[in-house]
């Protein structure tokens, strides 16, 4: 009863952020044209993940798990109340809406953070990649599927009212998660002040070796899908002929195909393991960004799609599971902080990269060289992630 109040709380708040990721450039469109501010407004939401994941996941070790996701929820109330009463009444400036943006990422940072730290305990061991499919799933469905959808309809009704429903989700959610009652309690070791450290979750992911390597693995995997993310929508104009109707279809048909790996994420990690699910959806998502970088008919670029979005969430419900069994509770809010610190350093280096490359070449090329790297990855790491998995405690 506890997971599933929490996983009525995330999609719910999966649904605002789905709302806002449409809305929000929306909005921004109406303050400038500037190219370049506009630009900021998709950064600012994102820099919060390197300025504070490292030291948000010192606060979630420290503080009752279930009062951050709260009150991380009802901080966004405030401010999409905000936004939405200065959007109908203007005086909103960019450069306000990117102050206020830069708050929301923070926010979004410690809920998402939070929430990872939070599965394991609300369900058993044995459940966890079941759990995290799910979380994956509804993630997916209300965020990039239904909140798209909704969000633009809100939009185009009244130029608030996306971001009212924004405030409106996240007070549902927070009020679902102060029902939880958490039955189990991160353990935490008679250690000092010290050894609970940021620094010290670090130098034990260094030293833990089978970690150390699924985030370095995790590291060049995100720079390698990223190279084509910051051009897709000038790919799919551009090379592929199709309106914004069309773009968003094709974004749609990805997220459906992540929307199925989370549901049948879990049955995948128990019918072929958990040591192969890390591995083999490098293979799916690797040759998809081939295929799309060959620029074939669109059809056959949708179903590459929905393939890649299927074998990302797969392999994340995978990895996911792993990190949530190897590293100790008390912990775990440290380590993942650094883990995934790395990740959103690679992604943002990505971006970048990939419009330097698609400048310097043609707009294939960034798919091409991503999908290169990512099956050299699974190349290079395949041996020694599947014997650390082998001989690892507690997977």
């Amino acid at each position: 009863m506890a997971y599933w109040r929490q996983w009525w709380a995330s999609l719910i708040s999966n649904l605002g952020d789905g709302i806002n990721f449409v809305a929000m450039p929306l909005l921004a469109l109406t303050l400038t044209d500037d190219e370049r501010l506009l630009a900021l407004t998709t950064v600012a939401t994102f820099v919060p993940w390197l300025v504070i994941s490292l030291p948000v996941g010192v606060v979630v070790d420290r503080v009752d798990r279930r009062l951050l996701m709260v009150s991380a929820n009802l901080a966004r109330v405030g401010l999409y109340s905000i936004i939405a009463a200065w959007a109908v009444h203007g005086g909103i400036s960019i450069g306000w809406l990117i102050a206020l943006l830069v708050v929301i990422g923070s926010c979004e940072v410690l809920f998402d953070s939070t929430a990872q730290a939070f599965v394991p305990m609300l369900v058993e061991r044995d459940q966890l990649a079941r759990a995290n499919g799910l979380l994956f799933a509804a993630e997916i469905v209300a965020g990039s599927i239904a909140g798209l959808a909704v969000g633009a309809l809100f939009f185009d009704i009244d130029v608030g009212l996306p971001f009212a429903a924004n405030a409106a989700s996240f007070a549902i959610a927070a009020s679902l998660l102060l029902t939880i009652r958490v039955r189990k309690t991160p353990r935490v070791a008679a250690v000092s002040v010290e050894d609970r450290s940021l620094r010290s979750a670090i130098e034990w992911l260094g030293r833990h070796q089978l970690l150390r390597t699924l985030a370095i693995m995790f590291t060049v995997t995100n720079l390698g899908l990223m190279l084509g993310q910051g051009i897709f929508a000038k790919f799919a104009v551009d090379e592929l002929g199709l309106d914004s109707f069309g773009f968003g279809l094709l974004l749609a048909i990805t997220a459906m195909g992540a929307a199925t790996g989370g549901l049948l994420g879990p049955r995948i990690v128990g019918a072929i393991g958990l040591r192969r699910s890390v591995v083999a959806p490098y293979l799916a998502f690797g040759l998809a960004q081939i295929v799309i970088g060959i620029t074939p008919p669109v059809a056959v670029v949708a179903t590459a799609g929905f393939v890649m979005g299927f074998g990302i969430t797969v392999w994340n419900v995978a990895t996911i599971t792993v990190r949530q069994r190897l590293i100790p509770a008390d912990q775990f809010g440290r380590v993942n902080g650094a883990y995934r610190w790395f990740g959103a350093a690679a992604s943002a280096v990505g971006i970048v990269a990939g419009g330097f490359v698609a400048y310097a070449i043609d707009l294939q090329a960034p798919f091409l060289l991503g999908g290169g790297i990512t099956l050299g990855a699974a190349i290079v790491f395949a041996k020694p992630v599947l014997s650390g998995l082998a001989n690892a405690d507690g997977v």
